[in-house]
Protein backbone atom coordinates (compact mmCIF):
# COMPACT_ATOMS: atom_id res chain seq x y z
CA UNK A 1 0.00 0.00 0.00
CA UNK A 2 2.85 2.38 0.91
CA UNK A 3 4.48 1.63 -2.45
CA UNK A 4 1.23 2.50 -4.25
CA UNK A 5 0.95 5.80 -2.40
CA UNK A 6 4.48 6.72 -3.48
CA UNK A 7 3.64 5.83 -7.10
CA UNK A 8 0.41 7.86 -6.97
CA UNK A 9 2.37 10.86 -5.64
CA UNK A 10 4.88 10.53 -8.48
CA UNK A 11 2.10 10.32 -11.08
CA UNK A 12 0.52 13.44 -9.57
CA UNK A 13 3.84 15.28 -9.86
CA UNK A 14 4.30 14.01 -13.42
CA UNK A 15 0.93 15.34 -14.55
CA UNK A 16 1.32 18.65 -12.66
CA UNK A 17 4.68 19.31 -14.32
CA UNK A 18 3.35 18.19 -17.70
CA UNK A 19 0.31 20.51 -17.60
CA UNK A 20 2.44 23.34 -16.17
CA UNK A 21 4.77 22.94 -19.14
CA UNK A 22 1.83 23.17 -21.55
CA UNK A 23 0.10 26.08 -19.80
CA UNK A 24 3.29 28.06 -19.40
CA UNK A 25 3.39 28.96 -23.10
CA UNK A 26 -0.20 30.25 -23.45
CA UNK A 27 0.43 33.86 -22.32
CA UNK A 28 3.44 34.45 -24.58
CA UNK A 29 2.04 33.17 -27.90
CA UNK A 30 0.84 36.58 -29.22
CA UNK A 31 4.25 38.20 -28.60
CA UNK A 32 6.18 35.20 -29.93
CA UNK A 33 4.19 35.01 -33.17
CA UNK A 34 4.61 38.73 -33.75
CA UNK A 35 8.37 38.31 -33.21
CA UNK A 36 8.32 35.70 -35.97
CA UNK A 37 6.95 38.22 -38.45
CA UNK A 38 3.17 38.20 -38.02
CA UNK A 39 2.46 41.90 -38.11
CA UNK A 40 -0.73 42.12 -36.05
CA UNK A 41 -2.48 40.39 -33.16
CA UNK A 42 -5.27 39.53 -35.60
CA UNK A 43 -2.93 37.59 -37.89
CA UNK A 44 -1.05 36.09 -34.95
CA UNK A 45 -4.33 34.67 -33.63
CA UNK A 46 -5.15 33.08 -37.00
CA UNK A 47 -1.82 31.27 -37.18
CA UNK A 48 -1.99 30.49 -33.48
CA UNK A 49 -5.16 28.57 -34.28
CA UNK A 50 -3.26 26.62 -36.95
CA UNK A 51 -0.60 25.72 -34.35
CA UNK A 52 -3.22 24.62 -31.82
CA UNK A 53 -5.02 22.49 -34.40
CA UNK A 54 -1.80 20.87 -35.64
CA UNK A 55 -1.04 19.84 -32.06
CA UNK A 56 -4.57 18.49 -31.60
CA UNK A 57 -4.51 16.58 -34.91
CA UNK A 58 -1.34 14.73 -33.92
CA UNK A 59 -2.76 13.94 -30.48
CA UNK A 60 -5.95 12.62 -32.09
CA UNK A 61 -4.04 10.42 -34.51
CA UNK A 62 -1.35 9.23 -32.11
CA UNK A 63 -3.19 8.79 -28.78
CA UNK A 64 -4.63 5.34 -29.73
CA UNK A 65 -1.15 4.24 -30.86
CA UNK A 66 0.43 5.41 -27.61
CA UNK A 67 -2.34 3.73 -25.59
CA UNK A 68 -1.90 0.39 -27.35
CA UNK A 69 1.88 0.72 -27.11
CA UNK A 70 1.66 1.18 -23.33
CA UNK A 71 -0.46 -2.01 -23.13
CA UNK A 72 2.29 -3.86 -25.00
CA UNK A 73 5.57 -2.54 -23.53
CA UNK A 74 4.43 -1.04 -20.21
CA UNK A 75 3.46 2.39 -18.91
CA UNK A 76 6.86 3.46 -17.58
CA UNK A 77 8.67 3.26 -20.92
CA UNK A 78 5.97 5.22 -22.74
CA UNK A 79 5.90 7.94 -20.07
CA UNK A 80 9.70 8.30 -20.16
CA UNK A 81 9.87 8.40 -23.97
CA UNK A 82 7.09 11.02 -24.08
CA UNK A 83 8.78 13.18 -21.43
CA UNK A 84 12.19 13.06 -23.12
CA UNK A 85 10.63 13.98 -26.49
CA UNK A 86 8.70 16.86 -24.90
CA UNK A 87 11.80 18.22 -23.20
CA UNK A 88 13.69 18.29 -26.49
CA UNK A 89 10.65 19.78 -28.20
CA UNK A 90 10.47 22.72 -25.77
CA UNK A 91 14.12 23.49 -26.53
CA UNK A 92 13.30 23.49 -30.26
CA UNK A 93 10.43 25.90 -29.62
CA UNK A 94 12.65 28.12 -27.48
CA UNK A 95 15.20 28.51 -30.28
CA UNK A 96 12.66 28.68 -33.16
CA UNK A 97 13.32 31.56 -35.54
CA UNK A 98 10.63 30.75 -38.12
CA UNK A 99 6.97 29.80 -38.01
CA UNK A 100 7.78 26.49 -39.75
CA UNK A 101 10.10 25.42 -36.91
CA UNK A 102 7.41 26.42 -34.42
CA UNK A 103 4.90 24.27 -36.32
CA UNK A 104 7.26 21.29 -36.35
CA UNK A 105 7.71 21.72 -32.61
CA UNK A 106 3.96 21.66 -31.95
CA UNK A 107 3.58 18.57 -34.15
CA UNK A 108 6.27 16.77 -32.13
CA UNK A 109 4.53 17.86 -28.92
CA UNK A 110 1.24 16.45 -30.21
CA UNK A 111 2.85 13.12 -31.06
CA UNK A 112 4.57 12.90 -27.68
CA UNK A 113 1.62 14.16 -25.64
CA UNK A 114 0.79 10.77 -24.20
CA UNK A 115 1.70 11.29 -20.59
CA UNK A 116 -1.79 12.05 -19.22
CA UNK A 117 -3.72 9.06 -20.71
CA UNK A 118 -0.78 6.78 -19.91
CA UNK A 119 -0.63 8.16 -16.37
CA UNK A 120 -4.35 7.44 -16.04
CA UNK A 121 -3.76 3.86 -17.20
CA UNK A 122 -0.91 3.62 -14.66
CA UNK A 123 -3.30 4.59 -11.87
CA UNK A 124 -5.80 1.98 -13.09
CA UNK A 125 -3.05 -0.66 -12.91
CA UNK A 126 -2.13 0.06 -9.29
CA UNK A 127 -5.63 0.78 -7.91
CA UNK A 128 -8.20 -1.56 -6.46
CA UNK A 129 -11.55 -1.31 -8.31
CA UNK A 130 -13.12 0.44 -5.30
CA UNK A 131 -10.34 3.08 -5.28
CA UNK A 132 -10.12 3.87 -8.99
CA UNK A 133 -12.64 6.71 -9.08
CA UNK A 134 -10.90 8.37 -6.12
CA UNK A 135 -7.45 7.90 -7.63
CA UNK A 136 -8.60 9.15 -11.04
CA UNK A 137 -9.53 12.36 -9.24
CA UNK A 138 -5.77 12.83 -8.76
CA UNK A 139 -5.49 13.49 -12.50
CA UNK A 140 -8.18 16.19 -12.37
CA UNK A 141 -6.54 17.82 -9.35
CA UNK A 142 -3.15 17.74 -11.08
CA UNK A 143 -4.70 19.33 -14.16
CA UNK A 144 -6.08 22.14 -12.00
CA UNK A 145 -2.78 22.78 -10.20
CA UNK A 146 -0.83 22.69 -13.48
CA UNK A 147 -3.20 25.05 -15.23
CA UNK A 148 -2.90 27.55 -12.37
CA UNK A 149 0.90 27.38 -12.13
CA UNK A 150 1.61 27.23 -15.87
CA UNK A 151 -0.01 30.48 -17.10
CA UNK A 152 1.11 32.37 -13.99
CA UNK A 153 4.77 31.35 -14.46
CA UNK A 154 4.60 31.85 -18.21
CA UNK A 155 3.08 35.29 -17.86
CA UNK A 156 5.69 36.52 -15.39
CA UNK A 157 8.61 35.12 -17.38
CA UNK A 158 7.16 36.37 -20.65
CA UNK A 159 7.37 39.93 -19.39
CA UNK A 160 11.17 39.58 -19.44
CA UNK A 161 11.69 37.30 -22.46
CA UNK A 162 9.17 35.57 -24.73
CA UNK A 163 11.46 32.52 -25.04
CA UNK A 164 12.07 32.01 -21.33
CA UNK A 165 8.82 30.03 -20.71
CA UNK A 166 9.89 27.41 -23.27
CA UNK A 167 13.22 26.91 -21.53
CA UNK A 168 11.51 26.62 -18.15
CA UNK A 169 9.12 24.03 -19.67
CA UNK A 170 12.13 22.09 -21.00
CA UNK A 171 13.71 22.19 -17.54
CA UNK A 172 10.51 21.09 -15.75
CA UNK A 173 9.94 18.25 -18.22
CA UNK A 174 13.56 17.18 -17.83
CA UNK A 175 13.12 17.08 -14.05
CA UNK A 176 9.93 15.11 -14.63
CA UNK A 177 11.87 12.60 -16.73
CA UNK A 178 14.46 12.16 -13.97
CA UNK A 179 11.70 11.63 -11.39
CA UNK A 180 10.22 8.90 -13.55
CA UNK A 181 13.53 7.28 -14.47
CA UNK A 182 14.82 6.91 -10.93
CA UNK A 183 11.67 6.65 -8.85
CA UNK A 184 8.71 5.40 -10.93
CA UNK A 185 8.31 1.59 -11.02
CA UNK A 186 6.55 -0.23 -13.85
CA UNK A 187 2.84 -0.81 -13.10
CA UNK A 188 1.91 -3.31 -15.82
CA UNK A 189 3.20 -6.81 -15.14
CA UNK A 190 4.36 -9.04 -18.01
CA UNK A 191 1.36 -11.37 -17.75
CA UNK A 192 -1.10 -8.48 -18.12
CA UNK A 193 0.45 -7.09 -21.29
CA UNK A 194 -1.07 -7.74 -24.70
CA UNK A 195 0.48 -7.70 -28.16
CA UNK A 196 0.32 -4.47 -30.12
CA UNK A 197 -2.93 -4.55 -32.11
CA UNK A 198 -3.08 -2.50 -35.32
CA UNK A 199 -6.89 -2.78 -35.43
CA UNK A 200 -7.18 -0.88 -32.15
CA UNK A 201 -5.23 2.20 -33.30
CA UNK A 202 -7.78 3.64 -35.73
CA UNK A 203 -8.80 6.98 -34.13
CA UNK A 204 -11.81 7.30 -36.42
CA UNK A 205 -13.44 4.02 -35.40
CA UNK A 206 -14.89 5.35 -32.15
CA UNK A 207 -16.45 8.38 -33.86
CA UNK A 208 -18.62 6.17 -36.05
CA UNK A 209 -19.99 4.60 -32.87
CA UNK A 210 -21.54 7.91 -31.78
CA UNK A 211 -24.81 7.11 -33.50
CA UNK A 212 -25.00 3.57 -32.12
CA UNK A 213 -26.22 4.83 -28.75
CA UNK A 214 -29.83 5.33 -29.82
CA UNK A 215 -31.63 7.72 -27.48
CA UNK A 216 -28.33 9.45 -26.57
CA UNK A 217 -27.72 10.70 -30.11
CA UNK A 218 -29.13 14.18 -29.46
CA UNK A 219 -27.27 14.63 -26.14
CA UNK A 220 -24.05 13.52 -27.88
CA UNK A 221 -24.55 16.03 -30.69
CA UNK A 222 -25.16 18.71 -28.05
CA UNK A 223 -22.02 17.57 -26.22
CA UNK A 224 -20.09 18.08 -29.46
CA UNK A 225 -21.49 21.60 -29.96
CA UNK A 226 -20.78 22.51 -26.32
CA UNK A 227 -17.19 21.32 -26.67
CA UNK A 228 -16.70 23.55 -29.72
CA UNK A 229 -18.00 26.51 -27.70
CA UNK A 230 -15.79 25.83 -24.68
CA UNK A 231 -12.62 25.78 -26.78
CA UNK A 232 -13.04 29.52 -27.35
CA UNK A 233 -11.19 30.19 -24.08
CA UNK A 234 -7.82 28.56 -24.85
CA UNK A 235 -8.13 29.45 -28.55
CA UNK A 236 -8.36 33.25 -28.33
CA UNK A 237 -7.97 34.37 -24.70
CA UNK A 238 -4.35 35.51 -25.06
CA UNK A 239 -4.93 37.33 -28.36
CA UNK A 240 -8.20 38.90 -27.16
CA UNK A 241 -6.58 40.14 -23.94
CA UNK A 242 -3.74 41.75 -25.87
CA UNK A 243 -5.98 43.25 -28.56
CA UNK A 244 -8.80 44.61 -26.37
CA UNK A 245 -7.07 45.55 -23.13
CA UNK A 246 -3.46 45.89 -24.25
CA UNK A 247 -2.43 43.22 -21.75
CA UNK A 248 1.11 41.90 -21.67
CA UNK A 249 1.95 38.28 -21.00
CA UNK A 250 1.88 38.94 -17.22
CA UNK A 251 -1.77 39.99 -17.07
CA UNK A 252 -2.74 37.28 -19.57
CA UNK A 253 -1.08 34.69 -17.36
CA UNK A 254 -2.69 36.01 -14.17
CA UNK A 255 -6.16 36.02 -15.76
CA UNK A 256 -5.72 32.45 -17.03
CA UNK A 257 -4.47 31.30 -13.63
CA UNK A 258 -7.47 32.99 -11.97
CA UNK A 259 -9.78 31.16 -14.38
CA UNK A 260 -7.99 27.86 -13.67
CA UNK A 261 -8.39 28.46 -9.93
CA UNK A 262 -12.12 29.05 -10.45
CA UNK A 263 -12.55 25.82 -12.41
CA UNK A 264 -10.62 23.85 -9.78
CA UNK A 265 -12.84 25.27 -7.02
CA UNK A 266 -16.06 24.53 -8.92
CA UNK A 267 -15.14 21.00 -10.02
CA UNK A 268 -13.30 20.11 -6.82
CA UNK A 269 -15.66 21.61 -4.22
CA UNK A 270 -18.91 23.14 -5.51
CA UNK A 271 -19.97 20.06 -7.47
CA UNK A 272 -19.67 17.92 -4.31
CA UNK A 273 -22.16 20.04 -2.37
CA UNK A 274 -25.37 18.25 -1.47
CA UNK A 275 -27.51 21.06 -2.86
CA UNK A 276 -26.09 20.50 -6.37
CA UNK A 277 -27.19 16.85 -6.42
CA UNK A 278 -30.59 17.85 -5.00
CA UNK A 279 -31.17 20.26 -7.88
CA UNK A 280 -31.00 17.39 -10.36
CA UNK A 281 -28.83 16.85 -13.43
CA UNK A 282 -31.25 18.42 -15.88
CA UNK A 283 -31.54 21.66 -13.90
CA UNK A 284 -27.77 21.91 -13.33
CA UNK A 285 -27.04 21.36 -17.04
CA UNK A 286 -29.63 23.94 -18.15
CA UNK A 287 -28.49 26.49 -15.56
CA UNK A 288 -24.82 25.93 -16.45
CA UNK A 289 -25.51 26.48 -20.14
CA UNK A 290 -27.41 29.68 -19.38
CA UNK A 291 -24.75 31.05 -17.01
CA UNK A 292 -22.02 30.08 -19.48
CA UNK A 293 -23.79 31.85 -22.34
CA UNK A 294 -24.21 34.95 -20.16
CA UNK A 295 -20.49 35.03 -19.29
CA UNK A 296 -19.45 34.49 -22.90
CA UNK A 297 -21.79 37.23 -24.16
CA UNK A 298 -20.36 39.68 -21.64
CA UNK A 299 -16.79 38.78 -22.59
CA UNK A 300 -17.80 39.55 -26.15
CA UNK A 301 -18.74 43.15 -25.41
CA UNK A 302 -16.62 44.40 -22.50
CA UNK A 303 -13.80 46.88 -23.05
CA UNK A 304 -12.44 47.21 -19.49
CA UNK A 305 -9.95 44.65 -18.19
CA UNK A 306 -11.19 44.69 -14.59
CA UNK A 307 -14.56 43.38 -15.76
CA UNK A 308 -12.86 40.16 -16.88
CA UNK A 309 -12.16 39.26 -13.26
CA UNK A 310 -15.77 40.01 -12.33
CA UNK A 311 -17.01 37.61 -15.04
CA UNK A 312 -14.56 34.76 -14.50
CA UNK A 313 -16.53 33.37 -11.47
CA UNK A 314 -19.61 33.04 -13.72
CA UNK A 315 -17.56 31.37 -16.46
CA UNK A 316 -16.04 29.01 -13.88
CA UNK A 317 -19.47 28.23 -12.36
CA UNK A 318 -20.68 27.09 -15.79
CA UNK A 319 -18.01 24.37 -15.61
CA UNK A 320 -20.48 22.38 -13.51
CA UNK A 321 -21.82 21.43 -16.93
CA UNK A 322 -19.08 19.06 -18.13
CA UNK A 323 -18.95 16.58 -15.22
CA UNK A 324 -22.73 16.72 -14.73
CA UNK A 325 -23.51 16.04 -18.38
CA UNK A 326 -20.78 13.40 -18.52
CA UNK A 327 -22.27 11.66 -15.48
CA UNK A 328 -25.77 11.77 -16.94
CA UNK A 329 -24.62 10.27 -20.24
CA UNK A 330 -22.58 7.57 -18.50
CA UNK A 331 -25.51 6.61 -16.26
CA UNK A 332 -27.63 5.98 -19.36
CA UNK A 333 -25.15 3.55 -20.91
CA UNK A 334 -25.05 -0.18 -20.04
CA UNK A 335 -22.13 -1.32 -17.88
CA UNK A 336 -20.72 -3.49 -20.66
CA UNK A 337 -20.44 -0.46 -23.00
CA UNK A 338 -18.90 2.06 -20.60
CA UNK A 339 -15.39 1.74 -22.02
CA UNK A 340 -16.65 2.08 -25.56
CA UNK A 341 -18.77 5.10 -24.63
CA UNK A 342 -15.90 6.90 -22.87
CA UNK A 343 -13.87 6.34 -26.03
CA UNK A 344 -16.63 8.04 -28.03
CA UNK A 345 -16.63 11.06 -25.70
CA UNK A 346 -12.83 11.29 -25.89
CA UNK A 347 -12.93 11.15 -29.69
CA UNK A 348 -15.61 13.85 -29.91
CA UNK A 349 -13.55 16.08 -27.62
CA UNK A 350 -10.46 15.43 -29.72
CA UNK A 351 -12.24 16.42 -32.92
CA UNK A 352 -13.51 19.66 -31.37
CA UNK A 353 -9.98 20.49 -30.20
CA UNK A 354 -8.96 20.33 -33.88
CA UNK A 355 -11.74 22.33 -35.50
CA UNK A 356 -12.68 24.83 -32.78
CA UNK A 357 -9.34 26.72 -32.63
CA UNK A 358 -9.53 27.21 -36.40
CA UNK A 359 -13.11 28.47 -36.18
CA UNK A 360 -12.54 30.78 -33.19
CA UNK A 361 -9.24 32.30 -34.34
CA UNK A 362 -10.67 32.65 -37.85
CA UNK A 363 -13.62 34.63 -36.48
CA UNK A 364 -11.26 36.73 -34.36
CA UNK A 365 -9.16 37.49 -37.42
CA UNK A 366 -12.17 38.48 -39.53
CA UNK A 367 -13.71 40.73 -36.87
CA UNK A 368 -10.43 42.48 -36.02
CA UNK A 369 -9.17 42.88 -39.57
CA UNK A 370 -8.41 46.39 -40.82
CA UNK A 371 -10.36 45.64 -44.01
CA UNK A 372 -13.63 44.97 -42.19
CA UNK A 373 -16.27 47.63 -41.53
CA UNK A 374 -17.12 46.26 -38.10
CA UNK A 375 -14.56 45.80 -35.34
CA UNK A 376 -15.78 43.28 -32.74
CA UNK A 377 -12.78 41.42 -31.23
CA UNK A 378 -15.07 39.61 -28.80
CA UNK A 379 -17.21 38.10 -31.55
CA UNK A 380 -15.85 34.53 -31.03
CA UNK A 381 -17.22 34.69 -27.46
CA UNK A 382 -20.60 35.84 -28.78
CA UNK A 383 -20.58 32.99 -31.31
CA UNK A 384 -19.74 30.50 -28.55
CA UNK A 385 -22.63 31.87 -26.44
CA UNK A 386 -25.00 31.28 -29.37
CA UNK A 387 -23.73 27.70 -29.65
CA UNK A 388 -24.42 27.05 -25.96
CA UNK A 389 -27.91 28.55 -26.13
CA UNK A 390 -28.71 26.45 -29.22
CA UNK A 391 -28.30 23.29 -27.11
CA UNK A 392 -30.47 24.30 -24.13
CA UNK A 393 -33.87 23.19 -25.46
CA UNK A 394 -32.86 19.99 -27.33
CA UNK A 395 -30.62 18.85 -24.46
CA UNK A 396 -33.23 19.58 -21.79
CA UNK A 397 -35.89 17.76 -23.82
CA UNK A 398 -33.61 14.76 -24.45
CA UNK A 399 -32.61 14.53 -20.77
CA UNK A 400 -36.26 14.58 -19.79
CA UNK A 401 -37.05 11.76 -22.24
CA UNK A 402 -34.09 9.71 -21.03
CA UNK A 403 -35.09 10.18 -17.40
CA UNK A 404 -38.62 8.97 -18.21
CA UNK A 405 -37.18 6.00 -20.08
CA UNK A 406 -35.05 5.03 -17.07
CA UNK A 407 -38.03 5.39 -14.69
CA UNK A 408 -40.22 3.30 -16.99
CA UNK A 409 -37.56 0.61 -17.28
CA UNK A 410 -37.15 0.50 -13.50
CA UNK A 411 -40.90 0.08 -12.99
CA UNK A 412 -41.15 -2.85 -15.42
CA UNK A 413 -41.84 -6.14 -13.61
CA UNK A 414 -38.80 -8.41 -13.38
CA UNK A 415 -39.25 -11.85 -14.80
Amino acid sequence: MHKNKAAITLIFITVVLDITGIGIIFPIMPDLLQELGLSSVSNAALWGGVLASSYAIMQFLCSPIIGSLSDAVGRRKVILIALSALSIDYLILGFAETFLILMIGRIIAGIAGGTVPTATAYLADISEPSDRAKNFGIIGAAFGVGFILGPALGGVLGEYNSRAPFFLSAFLTGINFLFGYFLLPESLTEEKRRPFNFRSINPFSTIWKTFSFGILRIPLICYFIISIAHWVYPAIWSYWGKEVFGWGSGMIGISLAFYGLGISFVQGFIIRLKVISQLGERFVVTASLTVGAFALSCFGFITEGWLVFCLIPFAALSELLTPTLGGFLSNNVPDDRQGEFQGVLASLSAVTSIISPLIMTGLFNVWTSDTETYYVPGFPFIFAAILLLSTVIPLSFAMRLNTKAVITRDKMPHK
